[in-house]
């Protein structure tokens, strides 16, 4: 993907559907993997979700959206691959970006920036902390997020838990690999191939 004034980057994460009462593992189980847990930090986040009535952009594996609050607010397109999700980001603004405009007719064809609406609206709680290595570089970032999310187009709303695990750039990949027994062994159910907006229009 290219756009105008916009940041990239490469999202590789695992997800799982927890249930109320789980736990995260605790600060001893990861440091029997070498690796140290931060303190948790809270995070209330609403995104609002845009495709053509159609859902032009989810056949296209891609989503666009307008996310307020947190570490990357702004506006986001999305695009899923085989293992990873490449991402553009650009600040948080009222009006669609120029260069996601350019690239939603680029996608759509002439005019169909002007073709998008508001098709979902997810309202988040979010739990996050940080995993470092042994040298103290931040590896893995944790989120507990609790889910409220509403399909505009029909009105149905649902809510669920679920836990995700983000490799943090340059880290290597296998760390997810070492964490999942122990997400699991907590209560967590892994998820693939499953977003939440995706989750949100079923």
């Amino acid at each position: 993907m290219d756009a105008v004034d916009a940041v990239e980057s490469l999202e590789i994460e695992r997800k799982y559907a927890v249930d109320d009462p789980a736990a995260m593992p605790t600060t001893e189980a990861f440091a029997a993997l070498g690796l140290r847990l931060e303190a948790p930090e809270s995070h209330g986040l609403e995104a609002r979700y845009f495709d053509t009535p159609g859902g032009e952009l989810a056949a296209q594996r891609a989503a666009v959206r307008m996310r307020i609050g947190g570490k990357d607010e702004g506006w986001h397109l999305k695009e899923k691959g085989e293992r990873a999700a490449r991402e553009l980001l650009w600040p948080p603004a009222e009006a669609t970006p120029e260069g996601l405009r350019a690239e939603l007719d680029r996608r759509l064809g002439q005019g169909g920036a002007a073709r998008i609406v508001m098709i979902a609206r997810l309202r988040t709680q979010r739990t996050t902390a940080l995993l470092r290595d042994a040298a103290g570089a931040a590896v893995i970032e944790l989120a507990d997020d609790r889910v409220d999310a509403t399909n505009e187009l029909t009105g149905k709303r649902q809510r669920w838990r679920e836990w995700e695990a983000e490799l943090l750039p340059g880290a290597d990949e296998g760390l997810l690999d070492r964490i999942e027994p122990l997400l699991l062994a907590a209560g967590g159910a892994r998820q693939r191939g499953t977003s939440k907006i995706q989750r949100t229009m079923s």
